[in-house]
C-alpha cells in the first residue's frame, strides 16, 4: 500500500540550495525499493538522497530541506509513523509533502496517519513506475519532470 500526505509548501526558513531542482528523500529498510524509486525519480531530474532507516532519515532531514519525504512505515530504529511525527515539529517541514509507502495494511492498534490530522490516499505495491513518478509531480506541482520521465 503507498500512501501520501499532500499539503501545499510554504517554505519559510528552506536551505537555500545552489541547485534549482527539487530534492527528495526516500526512507525505506527495503534496499531495492530505494534503488527503484531513487532511480525513477532521478532519470526524471530530481535531486535524490536515500536513508535506510527512520534515525538516518532524520539525521538528514536536520542537514538539508527536501521538498519531499518517501517514508516507509515500517522501519527499523525509528519508524515511518515516529519519523513524520519528529519531523513536524520542525518549522520548516510543517507543510512540506510526504508519501508512506507500505506493503501491508495497518496494524491493529497503530495510530494510522489519517488520525494524525494527515490528508492520505493510497495504492498498493507493486505500483506502477509511471504512477509514482505522476503522485510525486502532482504533489511538487512539476509537469515538467515527468513529461522527462514518458
Amino acid at each position: 500500500m503507498l500512501w501520501f500526505e499532500s499539503r501545499p509548501y510554504k517554505g519559510g526558513g528552506a536551505v537555500l540550495l545552489e541547485d534549482e531542482r527539487k530534492r527528495i528523500l526516500i526512507a525505506d529498510d527495503n534496499k531495492d525499493l530505494l534503488t527503484l524509486m531513487q532511480s525513477i525519480l532521478e532519470f526524471a531530474g530530481f535531486l535524490v538522497q536515500t536513508a535506510e532507516d527512520g534515525e538516518e532519515a532524520l539525521d538528514q532531514v536536520k542537514k538539508v530541506h527536501y521538498d519531499l519525504l518517501v517514508l516507509g512505515v515500517v522501519m527499523p530504529r525509528v519508524d515511518g509513523i515516529k519519523l513524520l511525527q519528529l519531523v513536524r515539529t520542525r518549522k520548516e517541514y510543517a507543510s512540506v509533502p510526504i508519501i508512506f509507502i507500505t506493503c501491508s495494511s495497518w496494524k491493529q492498534g497503530t495510530k494510522h496517519p489519517r488520525e494524525m490530522s494527515c490528508k492520505l490516499e493510497g495504492f498498493r505495491k507493486p505500483f506502477k513506475n509511471k504512477a509514482f513518478l505522476k503522485m510525486v509531480t502532482a504533489l511538487l506541482g512539476s509537469e515538467q519532470e515527468e513529461a522527462r520521465y514518458n
